[in-house]
């Protein structure tokens, strides 16, 4: 499987290509959905093969309870904890969100339009995680593809703010 930085290639800033193993965590990864990348899925990377993603109704997923972590639909959606490949959902290919970047490296990269680059800073990956595995238990109120999704999720693990950058191109 690759990990790839930034969401398209031609942007060479911080683009580096990562084995699996290089993954950390509290890292913020997303996986487009579609082939025509429409649309990615975001989720918090809390251990090694196990990754915490909001879902909404519905989603995709096995009908049958996945043999590596358990995971089956749920037709109610809500925060869960998934392997890998259950977050990957068929997508080869995962990507790392950056956050803390300058605002040269956002001003520079701003040609290609890049959605999963920041400057807001992150919280330490031991907060992350914690912030993460807590909405397991409480939740993360109702799933809203606009307003409440798994990037506003993600987001909010890692800076206390939700936000969500696909929901501004839409």
């Amino acid at each position: 499987m690759i990990v790839q930085e930034l969401a398209h290639p031609s942007l060479l800033i911080n683009h580096e290509i990562f084995d699996i193993r290089q993954l950390k965590e509290g890292d913020h990864i997303y996986a487009w959905r579609t082939r025509s990348e429409l649309y990615s899925h975001h989720g918090i990377y809390t251990a090694i093969d196990r990754v915490v993603h909001f879902i909404g109704p519905k989603a995709k997923g096995p009908v049958k309870a996945c043999k590596k972590c358990g995971y089956k639909r749920k037709m109610h959606g809500g925060v869960i904890e998934t392997c890998l490949d259950c977050f990957r959902s068929g997508s080869y290919v995962l990507y790392v969100y950056r956050y803390g970047m300058s605002m040269r490296d956002l001003q520079l990269s701003s040609h290609v339009l890049c959605q999963t680059c920041t400057i807001k800073e992150s919280k330490p990956a031991s907060e992350v995680v914690k912030t993460a595995k807590e909405k397991l238990e409480v939740g993360f109120g109702t799933y809203n593809l606009i307003s409440n999704n798994c990037e506003d999720f993600a987001t909010f693990c890692k800076t206390g703010t939700s936000f969500c950058q696909q929901a501004y191109r839409r």
